[in-house]
């Protein structure tokens, strides 16, 4: 075990709560590592430890926000087609998201920065194609279902405005239209996302007729699809999106008008 291991351990189990920016640049360096224990179980956990024990001043909080917007992780080596690049996204959305969630209700970190990064969250969803789930011997790479929990940090955070709301739907729209058999929990992962944006900026009316016209284009698609799997594999993510939505309402007891058009356009999707 290196000295790097055993600083992230004792981040986790909260026997170092001071990090040096040294420290915060080894974790940087090292997200999107192909070791699952070292990337996921120690980087990310301790990030994750750091951020929600309030361990990190707006210094740091501003300095890891710094460091990922000027190496561009998020987008990192983005045109390449399944390369291990994949988990430096996937990760850099989680750490983005971890911040995101926390700033939403301390509010120290400069607003202009929170902007970049809305901003580059909404660059990086529109342009990640990697769909994978999980990869043999390196873990999750999952940049679908962490991209959803950057949306739904992006959506809670006071800054979004109703126009970061509707890009939100164009990115869940998109990971629905490009979906080509999810099998890790994908959909659901975009169905929190969804859900908390119900909550904010955007009429109930509004979201309705998204829903009704990404049914009728995936429809349409399929229809075309002259044999092609994908445009089925697009309306099975649609319908299983819909129906982690549909609980998700239903848990939380909210929009019982929206929740009855899901119904009905799940009934209508059953075959």
């Amino acid at each position: 075990m290196t000295k790097f291991e055993d600083i992230l351990k004792c981040i986790i189990v909260d026997d170092l709560k001071l990090v040096s920016l040294d420290i915060l640049d080894d974790m940087i360096e090292n997200i999107g590592s192909t070791d699952p224990i070292l990337r996921d179980k120690l980087i990310y956990t301790a990030f994750g430890t750091l951020i929600i024990k309030d361990h990190l001043n707006k210094q740091q909080l501003e300095y890891i926000l710094k460091k990922l917007l000027e190496n561009e992780l998020l987008v990192k080596n983005i045109e390449q087609s399944s390369s291990d690049f994949v988990f430096t996204r996937s990760f850099t959305s989680l750490v983005y998201a971890a911040i995101l969630e926390y700033d939403s209700s301390k509010q120290v970190v400069d607003e202009d920065l929170v902007r970049k990064v809305i901003d580059t969250t909404h660059d990086y969803m529109t342009r990640e194609n990697d769909l994978r789930g999980h990869v043999a011997r390196k873990g999750w790479a999952h940049a679908v279902a962490h991209g959803a929990d950057l949306l739904d940090s992006v959506i809670k955070h006071p800054l979004a405005t109703e126009h970061d709301a509707r890009k939100v739907l164009q990115h869940i729209a998109r990971f629905i239209t490009i979906a080509n058999g999810y099998q890790d929990d994908e959909e659901e992962r975009l169905s929190y996302s969804f859900v908390t944006l119900t909550k904010h900026q955007l009429q109930e009316t509004e979201i309705t007729n998204w829903l009704l016209e990404l049914h009728q284009f995936l429809v349409y698609k399929e229809a075309k699809a002259d044999g092609a799997l994908q445009p089925y594999y697009a309306n099975l993510a649609f319908k299983n999106f819909l129906k982690s939505t549909y609980f998700l309402l239903e848990k939380e007891a909210i929009q019982k008008d929206l929740k009855e058009t899901i119904k009905q356009l799940v009934l209508k999707l059953l075959y």
